[in-house]
């Protein structure tokens, strides 16, 4: 009976909201799913013998927008049409994208394999990028039509650890993917082999930009590329893993430097974070912390870096039920004008393309705290910006998860949140989001997910105008994932 029950539970949420889409990994974790597929590594057969494996995933995916500026499939909060955005003010919306992904394996032996992902079509919006135009719009709103090669890498483990070279997956770094973003990057990697146990180690170097050096108004600077350096170093304790790591970036390609005969600067960030089970509490903690040079600005006075971000998620299990609170803190900068870079979530991934905690302010599409929506120029929504960054935000919320069945699921979280540092004459709140979600997996490697979410807008998208009419937003998604 509880088998029927969830079966027709499912069925009568499939057709109410069958005109809305975006992938939902998880109910109430809203996702167009970047990084939710791994390669699967062939086991070889005989010494010698290469093997070819495949895995990958195909979704369809789509939502229904209650206000937004239309076109761009952007979240408008407020009843005023404003720029970049086109279309009618207040309409409606809605949009379908699909993508399929492939990440193959060359298993050459049981110490190389060459792996990959190619994208036969990415993120490709029915009525729009489909259509196999390739004219100035798509190209300048950031679309291709074409099939896009993501990875192409080596690996080779030797008697010293695990090494990889190559167009490598980047970004995405620690458990939560708090402030992260999928990317790619050009990397030398190491895993070095010779720490005690439950010690490991993974250092790299990322080449960002590659330059001749530099010979500009007559002045010569000999190193013009764009260079970073990570070394971490983590500890697996039997109730899970701490991480730290630091980043550094180089930056010898600044004009202000070349012009000026200034050594290049240098920017760090130190990461923090852990992943905990202390049955049946749940603990995941990520902490960023932004120091050093940040550059110069128009005057070519010294920036410093002074960022931080912060994001606690508790939660505990009581059987098939689990019941949590999140914290967000994302440091920002009202003016820009007091020469310090003091923004810890970028204007272009907010507070990071991988993390979705909420469908609407940090959910892929809406460009408001997530900066993942190819229709809108993978940028956060312009009034969250300031000269010198962002207003940052933070944020505190409740969630919950219900497995009423092997294939069935239910979720539903709450959040509130507000500028961590908003401008002047503006109020500091964003608002309230609700939404309540489910996941059926209709077989072992096809599931549907549908989820519903509301945006109580907050007198911070007045925009400093007391008499400025503010808008709520309500957002209907699903969508259909294989994987394979």
């Amino acid at each position: 009976m509880k088998k029927v029950l969830a079966t027709v539970a499912a069925l009568g949420l499939v057709f109410g909201v069958a005109a809305n889409a975006l992938a939902l990994d998880q109910p109430g974790r809203a996702s167009e799913s970047e990084s939710t597929t791994q390669p699967r590594v062939p086991a070889p057969t005989a010494p010698g013998v290469a093997l070819w494996s495949v895995s990958g995933q195909w979704v369809l995916a789509g939502a229904y927008l209650s206000k937004g500026y239309g076109a761009p499939f952007g979240a408008a909060v407020n009843s005023v049409n404003a720029p970049p955005f086109v279309g009618p003010s207040n309409a409606p919306d809605a949009a379908y994208i699909y993508s399929f992904k492939i990440l193959p394996v060359l298993q050459v032996n049981d110490k190389i394999a060459v792996k990959g992902e190619l994208r036969f079509v990415d993120r490709s919006v029915l009525g729009w990028t489909d259509l196999g135009r390739s004219d100035d719009l798509v190209t300048a709103a950031g679309q291709d039509t074409n099939m896009n090669l993501y990875h192409v890498y080596m690996e080779w483990t030797s008697p010293y650890g695990k090494t990889r070279f190559g167009r490598t997956p980047a970004g995405a770094w620690g458990t939560s993917k708090f402030t992260d973003s999928t990317r790619q990057g050009q990397r030398l990697m190491w895993w070095p082999n010779m720490l005690p146990e439950n010690w490991s180690a993974l250092i790299f170097t990322e080449k960002l930009q590659e330059n001749d050096a530099a010979n500009l108004a007559g002045l010569e600077h000999g190193d013009a590329d764009l260079d970073a350096y990570y070394i971490g170093l983590s500890y697996k304790a039997p109730f899970g893993p701490t991480n730290s790591a630091l980043w550094m970036v180089r930056n010898a390609n600044n004009v202000a430097e070349i012009t000026s005969n200034r050594s290049p600067w240098t920017s760090a960030n130190l990461w923090l974070n852990g992943k905990y089970q202390f049955a049946p509490i749940l603990l995941e903690w990520e902490l960023s912390w932004g120091f050093g040079e940040a550059g110069y600005n128009s005057l070519g006075a010294e920036q410093d870096q002074k960022s931080l971000s912060l994001m606690v998620d508790g939660a505990m299990q009581f059987g098939d039920f689990t019941a949590g609170g999140l914290f967000i803190y994302c440091s920002g900068d009202s003016t820009g004008t007091d020469g310090d870079a003091e923004t810890a979530c970028s204007n272009a991934a907010g507070t990071g393309r991988d993390y979705n905690p909420y469908q609407i302010m940090m959910g892929d599409y809406m460009n408001l705290w997530n900066a993942d929506n190819p229709l809108s120029g993978n940028s956060i929504h312009p009034s969250l910006k300031t000269s010198g960054g962002n207003v940052g935000l933070w944020s505190i919320g409740a969630y919950g998860k219900f497995a009423m069945s092997p294939a069935l699921s239910f979720s539903g979280e709450v959040g509130y949140f507000a500028a961590a540092e908003e401008q002047g004459g503006w109020d500091d709140e964003f608002g309230w989001e609700v939404g309540v979600g489910m996941g059926y997996k209709l077989m072992d490697n096809l599931t549907y997910n549908a989820h519903f979410s509301y945006l109580m807008t907050g007198d911070f998208f007045k925009e400093g105008t007391n008499n400025l009419e503010t808008e709520d937003i309500y957002l209907l998604a699903h969508a259909l994932s294989m994987k394979f």
